[in-house]
């Protein structure tokens, strides 16, 4: 069996889980920040609907140098909640995709991340998958689900009940 056949039924449930984090966020507190020191709630939704689509393009490019002049990711901020969905879904789907077409020697080849030049890292594509990836947007899904908290928007359930979903 292919490694991405094993690793597909774990990003699409990734995929559901945050779509369904996605689906809370409300409209019109697009500027809520849990710290003066956090993101606001439309650029922490917007990237993490934006995460999901990297993978896409560190499963199939080199490299990319980000805010470089040939930047390729999309960087999302919320607008509204149902252009956001609608991104999300479009990136989703492009990296489901990627995924099914990458061979396990491709997941061997180094990718490299760079900002404006300078090397953030270069590692494995399956440690960028794993590690600045998948883990990154289960890391800011997690924190979505405290902003919509505080915001008392519940919260769905992504890896058993919460205390909204008895």
């Amino acid at each position: 069996m292919k490694l991405s056949e094993l690793l597909l039924p774990e990003l699409e449930a990734e995929i559901e889980k945050t779509r369904k984090m996605l689906v809370n966020v409300p409209d019109g507190r697009n500027d809520f920040k849990s710290h003066e020191r956090s993101m606001p709630l439309s650029r922490l939704a917007g990237h993490t609907a934006e995460l999901v689509g990297f993978i896409a393009l560190f499963l199939t490019l080199p490299s990319v140098d980000a805010g470089g002049p040939n930047d390729p990711r999309r960087i999302l901020r919320m607008e509204t909640k149902d252009k956001l969905l609608a991104d999300f879904e479009e990136l989703a789907a492009k990296s489901v995709e990627a995924l099914k077409q990458t061979s396990d020697e491709a997941f061997a080849e180094t990718f490299t991340l760079s900002r404006q030049g300078k090397i953030i890292f270069s590692m494995s594509r399956y440690q960028v998958y794993r590690n600045a990836l998948l883990n990154h947007m289960i890391h800011h899904r997690a924190q979505l689900g405290v902003y919509l908290r505080l915001l008392e928007v519940p919260v769905p359930n992504t890896f058993g009940p919460t205390a909204d979903e008895k």
